[in-house]
C-alpha cells in the first residue's frame, strides 16, 4: 500500500471505514463505494462525524438512480 503522504499528494483522500468483521481502514471513496455495495461496512467518518450503514443515509451512487426514487410530480408537468 503506498504512503499516505503520497497519495495526498496524488489527490486522493482516504475515508476511515469500520468493517463488519471489526477492521480499521483507510480506503479510497471508490474502494468504500464497492464495499458500501457489498454490504461490508458497519461505519464511515464524514467531516460530520461517523455515520452507521443500514441507519444513516448513505448517498446514491448514480443520480439517474436517484431520480428513479422520486415519484411524485415535478413542479411545472403534469403527473402521470
Amino acid at each position: 500500500m503506498r504512503d499516505r503522504r503520497v497519495l495526498r499528494r496524488l489527490g486522493q483522500q482516504h475515508i476511515h471505514v469500520i468493517t463488519r468483521d471489526g477492521v480499521y481502514q483507510h480506503l479510497t471513496p471508490p474502494a468504500l463505494d464497492v464495499l458500501l455495495e457489498k454490504n461490508h461496512v458497519m461505519k464511515f467518518k464524514r467531516s460530520s462525524g461517523w455515520v452507521t450503514a443500514g441507519i444513516d443515509p448513505i448517498r446514491v451512487k448514480d443520480r439517474r438512480e436517484a431520480s428513479r426514487l422520486f415519484n411524485g410530480p415535478i413542479d411545472g408537468l403534469p403527473s402521470e
